[in-house]
């Protein structure tokens, strides 16, 4: 159910994206799309791990609701005086922090209804904080508005869902926690207790924000703004994408918990193998298919006007590979127990990617953006395999992704041909790997070896 709600809610968010590209112009797209990277950033102020934190110690009954949330509301009072500080030299920030800051309270109080069972609940609540943003925003440019007038309706969109959510949490108020036996002793320590024990999730939650935002970041500071908007809608076709590897984790994590559980005596791996595998077959085809059909996916999300974009993107398609299976290894890391490695890994993902868009953007502009963000994941993807070896919980991913590049070849070459008309493309695609990856799959040794059987 949260998968499904996630999903819908991401199509939403896409169209919402396409909607103010195209109704903004890429100059001021750009610019909205800088606002945005730093209000999601900073709108981590106002949560610091709380909604991690929440997701297992509602249901483990380690802390009460009543103190998560009290610390979650003086995080917002700091928050919101900020915000409303910033309004006079940034006006449009303002709207965009409270935006993002309005959309963590709703996952947080939806976080509270799935650890009480409400999950089709938590999922209205997800898909109205999407679909009354998307409305909200095309009325606005349909009236003419602009940037700023957009990111307040974005602003305004929050209030419903918050209170659709709080007006759900209330009604529930008396169900039973998911571990009765600790009803009476749920401790509820001091807000400054309840935010070091979720230190570690909010250092990391800033930092993964930060890390797939860097290159636009040092892209805005040294590029036109024009150029801004152009490597903007590139990138943000890639980030929608991170959405399947997160989406196929979330369900292995309760597999590779209980195989991370077991001692060194018995050392099987399949779960490990098969995730690895599932992964690498997600992201081969969708890497090569991505880089193969970038001009024409661009003309048809964006219009003509974002021809610029194609070229970043192509190149960017090369980083889908590696981003999807830096996801499995920090799934792995928290499987593993090892999830205070975290920050270290992310800390030095973004310090590579700034180090390298600095050096790379003054020479090829969105270009060298662009090959900076392909470098940093392929350096991140070391360091997991690196990291899970340590934590004697490694994830082979050698084989599986030689093997989904194996079955990827037939269907890049069938595609490149037919790169510029579209809907054949990916048809034709999907139906060449499907084939390829079939004829693979028929090999016992094959599926046992990579954990299937």
């Amino acid at each position: 159910m949260k998968l499904l709600a996630e999903l819908v809610g991401r199509v939403l968010q896409l169209a919402m994206t396409l909607l103010l590209a195209r109704g903004l112009g890429a100059s001021d797209f750009g610019a909205w799309g800088v606002l945005s990277a730093l209000a999601v950033v900073a709108a981590e102020l106002s949560d610091l791990g709380l909604q991690g934190t929440a997701s297992r110690a509602l249901v483990a009954g380690t802390l009460s609701l009543r103190g998560i949330l009290r610390a979650k509301l003086g995080l917002s009072a700091i928050f919101l005086a900020g915000a409303f500080a910033a309004w006079p030299f940034f006006p449009m920030l303002t709207p965009l922090l409270l935006y993002f800051g309005g959309a963590g309270w709703a996952e947080i109080l939806g976080v509270v209804l799935r650890a009480r069972g409400r999950r089709r609940e938590e999922a209205a609540v997800i898909v109205a904080l999407r679909l009354l943003g998307l409305v909200l925003v095309a009325a606005t440019l349909h009236h003419g508005g602009a940037g700023p007038e957009c990111a307040w309706a974005l602003a305004a969109s929050t209030v419903s869902p918050i209170l659709l959510a709080a007006w759900r949490v209330l009604c529930t108020e008396g169900n039973a926690p998911a571990n009765p036996a600790a009803a009476a002793t749920i401790p509820e320590p001091g807000t400054r207790a309840i935010l070091l024990a979720s230190a570690p999730l909010a250092v990391n939650g800033g930092l993964a924000l930060l890390s797939l935002r860097v290159e636009l970041l040092v892209v805005s500071a040294l590029l036109l703004p024009e150029e801004v908007g152009y490597f903007l809608a590139a990138l943000q076709v890639v980030q929608v994408l991170n959405f399947v590897p997160s989406a196929l984790m979330s369900g292995a994590m309760p597999a590779l918990t209980r195989e991370g559980m077991k001692t060194s005596a018995h050392p099987n791996d399949a779960v490990r193998r098969r995730t690895a595998a599932t992964v690498a077959f997600a992201a081969a085809p969708a890497s090569i298919g991505l880089a193969l059909v970038a001009p024409a996916l661009v003309f048809q999300l964006y219009g003509e006007a974002y021809r610029s974009s194609a070229a970043p993107l192509a190149l960017l398609a090369l980083g889908v590979l590696p981003l999807f299976l830096n996801g499995v290894f920090t799934h792995a890391l928290i499987a593993a127990e090892r999830a205070s490695w975290l920050p270290r890994l992310t800390l030095a993902r973004v310090l590579l990617a700034g180090v390298l868009a600095a050096a790379l953007v003054p020479v090829a502009g969105a270009m060298g953006a662009a090959l900076g963000f392909v470098v940093s994941e392929v350096v991140l993807v070391f360091l997991g395999a690196r990291a899970t070896r340590r934590a004697h919980f490694e994830v082979r991913v050698v084989r599986p992704v030689a093997l989904a590049l194996l079955a990827a070849l037939p269907m890049g070459l069938c595609v490149w041909p037919l790169r510029a008309q579209l809907p054949l493309a990916v048809v034709v695609g999907i139906l060449v790997f499907g084939s390829a990856a079939a004829t693979l799959w028929r090999s016992p040794r094959l599926r046992r070896d990579l954990g299937y059987s």
